[in-house]
């Protein structure tokens, strides 16, 4: 049973015309009838990102730490858990809110490690390209210059975004699309998680995290595997900023800098296709390619709440652009 991943094809397909039942799943009765579905998790979604737009980005502009705490557990978790209470989503079944074995944890060490560094090296190389053409990066988040600036870091941007995030996307709207397909439904909830961070430079960077993150949580039938993957990625974006202090390493990379990158690049995706390797080895669950003809998006993606996401992702993604062209002075 430790592939049983609640009333969903763990093929990630259609089924095929068989049964719930014909997957060791158990028949959904009457009491499943209200199980969320993709529109009420695109409501979620929309409430909670204009929530984070108009609050969230306010009180982290009084306050960043403060804000940051307010952000997570009140605009984020609150709304998620109401949801989840709304729809009387089962713990362990939809959540997927059980223990995390342990044969899992190492791995999980190696593809958090490795995918992140490749984040890296993505994110520097998107940067140094639009630095040739005469952007200057925008320091959105300040290096903590105390060790104790540095623990709060740890637990406002490693254990709440790592609670609180993965809740929503990996908890929450995830499940809910998985009736529609596993590969449609780690795709289109990514894809919404990197809308969600609003920043056109890391938007790729951020899907791939979201991916990883989902691909963990279904292979290892825990969401813990994906708060672990969260706090360890944040963890050692946090500890990165505190090392590099005022430096701004990360911000201003030469083009030749980049060449020097490359064999830790090359050694960061050996890693992270050996930790996959090792996670697909360890875990019970089929292959999610296995089936061919396999939908990449949930029937029913392309709708006015998705319309109203896009739109404000790319207002944000432009004023992200035009500070670091130097079209708009900031505040």
């Amino acid at each position: 049973m430790d592939n049983y991943n609640g009333y969903r094809d763990p093929t990630g397909g259609e089924g095929e015309g068989k049964s719930p039942g014909a997957y060791g799943i158990p028949e959904a009765g009457p009491e499943r009838t209200k199980k969320p579905g993709l529109k009420a998790a695109m409501k979620l979604y929309v409430v909670v990102f204009l929530l984070l737009l108009v609050f969230g980005s306010i009180a982290q502009v009084w306050n960043f730490e403060i804000g940051m705490i307010i952000t997570q557990w009140v605009i984020i978790l609150i709304p998620t858990l109401w949801f989840l209470r709304r729809y009387r989503a089962d713990r362990v079944n939809f959540i997927r809110f059980k223990a995390l074995e342990w044969r899992f944890v190492p791995v999980i060490i190696l593809l958090s490690a490795s995918f992140w560094l490749l984040n890296m090296a993505i994110a520097a190389g998107m940067v140094t390209s639009l630095m040739e053409i005469g952007y200057e990066p925008v320091m959105v988040l300040d290096p903590p210059q105390t060790l104790q600036h540095y623990l709060i870091y740890i637990f406002i941007l490693s254990i709440s975004a790592g609670i609180c995030e993965e809740v929503m996307f990996r908890g929450t709207i995830m499940p809910a699309l998985e009736d529609r397909g596993v590969v449609p439904a780690i795709v289109f909830s990514s894809f919404l998680f990197a809308l969600f961070h609003v920043s056109f430079l890391n938007l790729l960077s951020t899907f791939m995290l979201g991916a990883v993150m989902a691909v963990v949580v279904i292979k290892t039938g825990s969401l813990w595997g994906g708060i672990l993957y969260h706090m360890l990625n944040n963890f050692y974006a946090a500890t990165y900023l505190y090392l590099a202090g005022q430096e701004e390493t990360a911000a201003e990379l030469e083009p030749r800098g980049l060449w020097a990158l490359l064999p830790l690049a090359i050694a960061a995706g050996a890693g992270a296709y050996a930790g996959l390797r090792l996670l697909q080895n360890r875990s019970k669950v089929e292959p999610f390619l296995k089936h061919r003809g396999e939908r990449w998006l949930p029937r029913g993606w392309f709708n006015w709440l998705l319309i109203i996401s896009v739109v404000l992702f790319l207002i944000l993604a432009m004023l992200e652009l035009a500070l670091g062209f130097g079209w708009v002075e900031p505040l």
